[in-house]
């Protein structure tokens, strides 16, 4: 069963330009004019009237084209962002103070008070590999060595999450699994959304075939992670059962110390979490970070 994606990834097909998806980082920059309205949305304020203006600021900063876009992101990270078929590439595109803002600066927080020793991260749902592109940049930035775990079954979505790793030569730090986090081992159906390329997820009746692990499988099996010093998890719903299955075979040595986690569809897994130990340490309307005690 694969495991670990290739090190020379390729764009993902879903581009409708061949030539745009092997094209180098760098190649897809934004021109003048557009990366003068990116900084004019980055400047706006994380409320109401901001995402308003945002809507209108997308179109001249080259958002709304269908085609990619390669900028820096995250102090000196590297990504060639979709922010016509992504949400959260689109935010980060173009407005990334209005991007889970307040999780990440507990993220960033985290990892600068972690101490010298290695910062693990386990990235559940990676989609693009935005989060784990910004906690390696606050790894960085607080001189903490960083190594990651990225789990996305999604096939586009993974390539992308590659180029990204690939540009940033962040290939070294990050592990890739193929995987979709699950209760056990076997097949599973995955839909791919048409609305939000991040909103694929596990589905009876989806029209793709994927592999299906359990988390706890996958990092203390398949990776030399001694810990996981953070976890952030969207995969769309089915976060219940992986929890599940993790806290019933993990060793609570193992349990996350931070966990972000997409709680909109379902508080089941929120749930879990405060059983297994866990508070809440902030709720926003999509999502919860929880740590121990």
């Amino acid at each position: 069963m694969p495991n670990q994606a290739q090190n020379a990834p390729q764009p993902p097909t879903a581009s409708p330009d061949r030539s745009a998806q092997n094209a180098p980082f760098g190649t897809l920059a934004p021109d003048a004019a557009q990366e003068k309205f990116r900084n004019l949305a980055h400047q706006l304020p994380t409320n109401y009237w901001g995402r308003r203006f945002a809507s209108l600021l997308l179109g001249p900063a080259g958002g709304r084209e269908k085609t990619p876009r390669d900028v820096t992101v995250f102090g000196d990270q590297k990504a060639r962002l979709y922010p016509y078929d992504n949400i959260c590439e689109k935010r980060v595109y173009a407005t990334p103070q209005l991007w889970d803002g307040q999780e990440r600066a507990m993220l960033a927080q985290t990892i600068k008070d972690h101490g010298q020793a290695a910062f693990y991260f386990v990235d559940v749902g990676a989609n693009a590999g935005l989060y784990t592109l910004f906690a390696r940049s606050s790894a960085i930035a607080a001189g903490k060595p960083f190594k990651a775990a990225c789990i996305e079954p999604d096939g586009p979505m993974r390539a992308r999450l590659l180029f990204n790793l690939q540009a940033s030569k962040a290939e070294n730090d990050v592990r890739v699994f193929s995987y979709a986090a699950a209760a056990a081992r076997g097949s599973l159906k995955f839909t791919q959304s048409p609305k939000s390329r991040g909103m694929g997820h596990i589905d009876d009746h989806g029209d793709v075939t994927v592999q299906g692990a359990p988390l706890d499988a996958i990092i203390r099996s398949e990776t030399e992670f001694p810990r996981i010093d953070a976890l952030k998890i969207d995969i769309e719903g089915h976060e219940a059962p992986v929890f599940e299955s993790f806290f019933n075979t993990a060793p609570e040595d193992f349990h996350p110390g931070l966990i972000i986690m997409e709680t909109s569809h379902d508080r089941t897994a929120l749930s879990l979490c405060e059983a297994a130990g866990y508070k809440i340490r902030l709720q926003t309307k999509m999502n919860a970070v929880l740590a121990k005690g």
